[in-house]
């Protein structure tokens, strides 16, 4: 199934562009949410594991996930990718001036293996187009109801 998109003037930030200019940009959003509930059916279908055991497993590597990087260290589940946290600081100007406290918030990167590098390979997109009737233009339309995501994160793959 593609990606669905829709697309959402934006100021022109370009060098060299004219005052008050916009383009048009692509947005993707987020259309459906799988939930562990579901993620275990899925995986029930696929072989002989009960989903209590699907369960206890998918608990178990969380838990076992949630030592690994409280301890610092990277966690590698193969061709599915790596994990890892990952925190920077404010400066001192001293060594003895530094203290924990300029630490900003920490976060958890995670790291696509070749599995999950291939999807993108081969990605397509499907632009949403709202109907066109009295509700949906009063309401300004054009949402998918998902969760959104403007698309243009910086910093993807950061949790």
């Amino acid at each position: 199934m593609p990606l669905v998109y829709t697309l959402v003037k934006r100021k022109d930030m370009s060098k060299g562009a004219t005052e008050g200019s916009t383009l048009y940009h692509a947005q993707t959003s987020i259309t459906k949410q799988l939930t562990l509930n579901k993620i275990c059916t899925r995986i029930e279908n696929l072989c002989t594991a009960s989903r209590g055991e699907i369960i206890l497993v998918l608990d178990g590597l969380i838990k076992v996930m949630n030592e690994a990087l409280s301890d610092g260290e990277s966690i590698h589940l193969g061709e599915f990718g790596s994990f890892r946290m990952v925190a920077g600081s404010k400066g001192s100007p001293t060594i003895d001036g530094f203290s924990t406290a300029l630490f900003n918030r920490a976060h958890i990167v995670f790291y696509p293996g070749t599995m999950l590098k291939n999807i993108v390979n081969t990605v397509s997109f499907e632009r949403y187009v709202p109907k066109k009737d009295a509700s949906s233009e009063s309401s300004g339309g054009g949402n998918t109801g998902g969760t959104g995501g403007d698309g243009g994160d910086e910093r993807p793959g950061e949790l």
